[in-house]
C-alpha cells in the first residue's frame, strides 16, 4: 500500500497470503480480546490510510477487502471461521494469479524421506513436508514468502530434533528472533513458525508443540508512528490559537489530551460532556445508534488543563452545540483534520504520522512516566484484568480522577 507502483497482482497475492495466515495460525482464547484487538488496531490504520494517503485504483479497490480480512480476523480470533473462509473464497474469485500446482508425488516422497531419518527430525524437514502438502493450494508469491520464513527458521533452529524439544528451546528461538528484528517481522515468523508446529502435532509427527503464547505484546507499541513532545506542543499552539467556536480546534485538541480514536470523538454530543463531580469528562459510548470498535472501548476519559487546553471554553462549545459537536461527516471530519495536522507541521502526506497517532503520542507519554498499565488502557480503551479491578475496587469517580492524574503527568511531564 506505500508504492503507488503496485499492481493488481501483486495486491491480491499479497491479501490472500494474509487471509491464509490468518486462517492457519492458531491463536489463544482470551477474554480481554487478545489478538481480536492487534487485528482491531489494523483496520484503524487501513482507515487512515483510505483517507489520507495517495493510491492507484488497484489499491482504492482492495482496502475494503483488506478492512473485511481484519473484521473476519477479529470473528476467527472468537471462534468463528465461516467469516474468514468466505473471503478468501472472494479472494481467489478476484485473483488474476493461478495457483501453482506441486505433484502428489513430491510431497509423499519428502515425507518418506523425513520419517526415515531416525538421526534429528529437524524444522527444516518439517517445513519441507508442510510445504509439499499444501503448496497446491498457495500462489505463487505465498510459496516465495513462506519457503523464506521458513529458511529463516531451520537455520535459527538448527539441528534440533523437534520430536524432543523443549518450551525452552522455543523461548531461545523468540530471543534470537527479536535480535535486529521490528516486532511485526518476528511476530509473523513465529505464525509461520506456528503454522508447521501445529500441523506436525496434528499430523501425529510430534507429540507436543511447545511454540504457543510467544507472540510479542512488548515493543509492539513503540514501533507505531507517535509524534514527538515538540510536534504536539506545535499542535496545541496552533489549535489553542483558534477560536473558541471552532470545531478544528476541540477536534484537535481533544486527540491530543484524551489519546481519543478520531471516529470516537466524531460521535461525541451534548450529552456525552458532563462532570463527574468537579471533574469534565467525554463519554464514550454506544448510545443512540453509535458505533465503537469493540467493548473496551466504552469508557470515560477525563479532559485536562493540559498544554493550554481550556476546559471551560470546551464545556461551553459542548453545550452550545445542543447535539452532535461535530456535524460533518465522518469522512470530511477525518480528511480535513488530517490535512491540518500535515499543515501545522510542514508533514509529507506519506510521513507515517496521522491523527491516530495523537493517540500513540500519549500511549507512549503515559508510559515514558511510568503510568500504572490499568489506568492508561482505561483511558485509551484497550482491554485489561487490570481495568475491571481499578472500576469496581476503587469506584468509577476514584478511577476518572485517578486518570485525570495520569493524563496531566504524562503531558506536562514532556514541558
Amino acid at each position: 500500500m506505500d508504492r503507488l507502483d503496485a499492481t493488481r497482482e501483486e495486491l491480491w497475492e499479497r491479501l490472500r497470503d494474509i487471509a491464509e495466515g490468518v486462517l492457519e495460525a492458531r491463536t489463544e482464547w482470551n477474554p480481554h480480546g487478545g489478538m481480536g484487538l492487534t487485528y482491531s488496531d489494523i483496520t484503524d490504520n487501513l482507515k487512515d490510510i483510505s483517507l489520507t494517503e495517495p493510491l492507484n485504483v488497484e489499491q482504492a479497490k482492495i482496502v475494503p477487502f483488506a478492512q473485511r480480512v481484519m473484521w473476519a480476523a477479529e470473528r476467527r480470533a472468537e471462534g468463528d471461521f465461516a467469516p474468514i473462509l468466505k473471503i478468501l473464497e472472494e479472494i481467489q474469485r478476484e485473483s488474476a494469479c493461478q495457483s501453482v500446482s506441486v505433484p502428489t508425488e513430491r510431497s509423499v516422497a519428502v515425507s518418506e524421506a523425513a520419517l526415515q531419518d531416525t538421526d534429528a527430525l529437524t524444522f527444516t524437514k518439517l517445513a519441507e513436508m508442510h510445504t509439499a502438502e499444501r503448496s497446491g493450494d498457495w500462489q505463487l508469491n505465498t510459496i516465495k514468502t513462506k519457503k523464506s520464513a521458513f529458511k529463516t527458521l531451520g537455520l535459527l533452529l538448527g539441528d534440533i530434533d523437534l520430536r524432543n524439544h523443549t518450551r525452552k528451546d522455543m523461548t531461545d528461538l523468540k530471543e534470537r528472533l527479536m535480535v535486529g528484528r521490528k516486532v511485526s517481522t518476528a511476530n509473523k515468523l513465529m505464525i509461520d513458525l506456528s503454522t508447521v508446529m501445529t500441523w506436525a502435532e496434528d499430523n501425529g509427527y510430534i507429540e507436543k508443540s511447545y511454540d504457543k503464547g510467544l507472540l510479542i505484546r512488548k515493543g509492539a507499541e513503540s514501533e507505531r508512528e507517535a509524534y514527538t513532545p515538540h510536534q504536539v506542543k506545535a499542535i496545541m499552539e496552533y489549535a489553542n490559537g483558534l477560536p473558541l467556536n471552532s470545531w478544528q480546534r476541540w477536534g484537535l485538541s481533544l486527540g491530543v489530551v484524551t489519546g481519543a480514536r478520531i471516529g470516537e470523538l466524531h460521535q461525541l454530543t451534548t450529552s456525552d460532556v458532563f462532570k463527574d463531580g468537579d471533574q469534565l469528562v467525554i463519554d464514550v459510548n454506544e448510545k443512540e445508534g453509535k458505533t465503537l470498535k469493540n467493548k473496551f472501548s466504552v469508557r470515560q476519559i477525563p479532559v485536562v488543563a493540559a498544554l493550554g487546553f481550556d476546559v471551560e471554553a470546551f464545556e461551553k462549545f459542548a453545550q452550545d452545540a445542543q447535539g452532535p459537536l461535530f456535524t460533518m461527516s465522518l469522512s470530511s471530519f477525518s480528511s480535513l483534520l488530517n490535512e491540518r495536522l500535515r499543515f501545522i507541521l510542514n508533514l509529507e502526506s506519506k510521513s507515517g504520522l496521522s491523527f491516530h497517532s495523537l493517540r500513540h503520542h500519549l500511549a507512549g507519554a503515559m508510559k515514558a512516566v511510568e503510568v500504572n498499565e490499568g489506568t492508561a488502557q482505561g483511558v485509551l480503551g484497550h482491554s485489561s484484568g487490570s481495568i475491571t479491578f481499578d472500576l469496581y475496587g476503587s469506584g468509577r469517580s476514584v478511577q476518572v480522577h485517578r486518570m485525570a492524574a495520569a493524563i496531566n503527568a504524562a503531558l506536562c511531564g514532556e514541558s
